[in-house]
């Protein structure tokens, strides 16, 4: 797992207002908010107002973070150099002097205590466990609940009370108050006790859907059995006027006007019964003009126009101006992509596409550490936008502790029309690996195919590569192939069902890869290596999680004249902190009698863990690794089986969790260790 660095600014100027009590850095942080809301105006004496405005914004920002009570010291410098100090409260009280011009001034703020929510109860309230509810005040349920996850300060007690306001009318409590009923302060420690009033009422349930039409027609086919039945909520109306709306924008209608109504009755279980009345004025039908665009400066307008399939004399359908004002965004070459119609209510109006280009390229420094590779680091350059038809390519360089890598990729994004992406890579890597340093390098081509609507990423690719192993240690190196050139298709399929790839909560993957080497593709050794992999991951309770995740793989031979002589990178070598963590990667691979490690021809991997959240960053895993191998696939699916069990610690970062875990082998054989402690960045699975 690699880290971006940061962006490295150039030091700032002096300022003639400064900010102390805040800390290094919330003194940092409070001056360059005064510098952006002051401006161009920096270079204006500082008077009064200005002072007073810059406090103000300050103490604003404290108590958002629940410091309702500082205080302030101005420290004003007059022009005749003389210093003049000025105490104020929360209020800026008492004003500063006027007139009042001076050439530097400090803010000297003090803190005080922090107000947090130490006790949040509430009345009436029926649909959600209060646990639940109360995480909207106090966030996530964790073990160490931080003051700093528990702030008071009105602004945000306000807003969590309308956000679970909200949540209750997604249920389809529709007339449902949130008051925030009252608030105990003890001033001297900063505790605060709140009792929140929940009047839900009736839950309202879509029993009818009807429609009105001016000047009447066809109504949305089949709209009604779709709707009737779910909850009157705001996604309920948004969604069904979403449905009628991409009814009439397909039958010419781009200036459809829809209105929901709701008339109610009590029924008989206790809900209301809701009647809802669709009034909809489709407005006149539209045809396409022509279709321009502006801003395209170094793109070839060509490039653009065929990812935009609708033509001169079609019927105006906004969906499909909006999916080609998608598509020509994910080209990657345009920081900006608006899209209007002119004229605005003509019976024929032209499309137009103001674009605004981005940057043509940049350069990612890369950064990481892992129990095996140890310190890694690299840079990758890419360019954007070549040659005017939004292609791009990068060059990225590698070096760790066990291993040398560069790769080079050409990209083309929408092949002749398509949502289809293709790609050239030349690549070479040099890696020592647990019993055995290996090389390859070659080149390969890619296609991936975007199939949105069973929510799969296809790639279909060729590669061909020369692989050369040496220092091999395995029990297999008499019959291994020191190098070899491989030819293959390669095929991979993903669906991705997670809430979060860098930190899931919920969801599943779905992986599939597939590599199959011939000699008639080119190549001087044949097999074909299969990965499946899934993941799972839910919530149980609050703070708590489950992840379960599954790999297997397999590696065949067949049409081979000798299933024993392969390269030695082909085979696989489980271990490390995505694999069983009681081992280092590659060392729970199969030994032979005399404890010589041996490359495995199938394996399956199950791992499970439970998360429990200390704070909203901190959390706490314990974790069951399970792998079997086989040396043959005589022994299929395993002849070999390896346990390990153990405890993590992991830190959330915008990059994914830093994990330090320990894996304790249940069962291990007389040349493993005991236990593995491991650390690395990422989600393991």
């Amino acid at each position: 797992m690699f880290v971006s660095c940061l962006l490295v600014a150039a030091p700032l100027p002096a300022t003639d207002l400064q900010v102390r009590g805040l800390g290094w850095l919330g003194n940092r942080t409070a001056e360059q908010k005064l510098k952006l809301l002051r401006g161009d105006s920096r270079e204006d004496p500082l008077d009064a107002n200005a002072l007073e405005d810059a406090a103000f914004v300050l103490i604003s920002s404290l108590n958002h973070e629940g410091y309702l009570e500082p205080t302030l010291t101005v420290e004003a410098t007059l022009p005749d150099g003389r210093v003049a100090t000025y105490a104020l409260d929360a209020r800026l009280e008492p004003p500063l002097p006027r007139p009042l011009d001076v050439a530097a001034a400090t803010l000297r703020f003090a803190k005080g205590r922090r107000f947090t929510l130490q006790e949040v109860t509430f009345t009436g309230l029926l649909a959600m466990k209060e646990k639940e509810a109360r995480s909207f005040f106090v966030g996530e349920n964790t073990l160490i609940p931080l003051a700093s996850e528990r702030i008071y300060a009105p602004g945000r007690l306000q807003n969590a009370a309308g956000n679970l306001e909200e949540e209750l009318r997604q249920l389809g409590y529709a007339e449902a108050e949130v008051t925030v009923e009252t608030a105990q302060t003890d001033r001297a420690t900063g505790d605060v006790r709140i009792r929140i009033t929940v009047k839900e009422g009736r839950r309202w349930v879509v029993q009818a859907l009807q429609f009105e039409i001016a000047g009447g027609g066809d109504v949305p086919a089949g709209l009604v059995i779709e709707t009737t039945g779910r909850p009157w909520t705001t996604l309920w109306r948004q969604d069904t006027a979403t449905a009628i709306r991409r009814w009439y924008y397909a039958r010419g209608h781009p200036d459809v006007q829809i209105k929901l109504t709701a008339e109610t009755a009590l029924a008989a279980d206790g809900t209301k019964s809701a009647s809802i009345t669709a009034r909809i004025d489709p407005g006149p039908e539209v045809r396409l003009g022509a279709v321009r665009f502006t801003g395209n400066t170094h793109t070839q307008e060509k490039i653009l126009r065929r990812l935009v399939h609708s033509r001169p004399g079609d019927l105006l359908d906004p969906v499909k101006f909006n999916d080609s004002q998608a598509r020509i965004s994910q080209l990657g070459v345009f920081r900006a992509v608006d899209l209007r119609y002119e004229p605005a209510e003509a019976a024929t109006r032209d499309a137009v596409y103001d674009l605004i280009e981005g940057r043509r390229q940049e350069i990612n420094l890369f950064a990481g550490y892992g129990s095996y590779e140890q310190l890694r680091g690299g840079v990758e350059w890419r360019h954007f936008n070549l040659f005017g038809r939004a292609h791009t390519d990068s060059l990225k360089l590698v070096q760790s502790m066990k291993s040398s890598s560069g790769d080079y990729t050409y990209t083309v994004p929408d092949l002749f029309g398509t949502p289809t992406d293709g790609s050239a890579r030349l690549f070479g890597q040099r890696r020592e690996e647990f019993s055995f340093v290996t090389e390859e390098y070659g080149a390969g081509i890619s296609l991936l195919w975007p199939l949105r609507r069973l929510g799969l990423a296809v790639t279909t690719g060729y590669t061909f590569k020369h692989l050369r192993s040496s220092d091999n240690e395995l029990a297999t190196r008499a019959t291994d192939q020191p190098q070899a050139d491989v030819a293959s298709l390669d095929l991979g399929v993903v669906r991705e069902r997670r809430d979060n790839p860098l930190r899931p909560r919920k969801g599943y993957k779905l992986n599939l890869q597939v590599e199959a080497a011939g000699r008639e593709l080119g190549g001087e050794v044949v097999y074909q290596q299969l990965v499946v992999g899934a993941s799972w991951h839910t919530g149980w309770g609050h703070g708590r999680w489950i992840h379960a995740g599954m790999s297997h793989g397999v590696l065949t031979t067949l049409g081979a004249e000798d299933d024993t002589s392969l390269p030695v990178s082909v085979r696989f070598y489980p271990g490390g902190d995505a694999s069983i963590r009681g081992y280092q990667k590659g060392a729970a691979a199969p030994r032979d009698a005399a404890g010589l490690f041996v490359g495995a021809k199938a394996y399956t991997q199950f791992n499970l863990e439970f998360e429990q959240a200390l704070t909203s960053k901190w959390s706490v895993v314990v974790f069951g690794d399970a792998l079997g191998t086989a040396v043959s696939l005589r022994d299929y699916p395993f002849a070999e089986k390896l346990y390990s069990a153990g405890l993590g610690v992991r830190y959330q970062t915008i990059i994914g969790p830093v994990r330090v875990e320990y894996g304790h082998n249940l069962n291990p054989r007389p040349l493993d260790p005991s236990g593995t402690l491991l650390f690395s960045i990422g989600y393991p699975f």
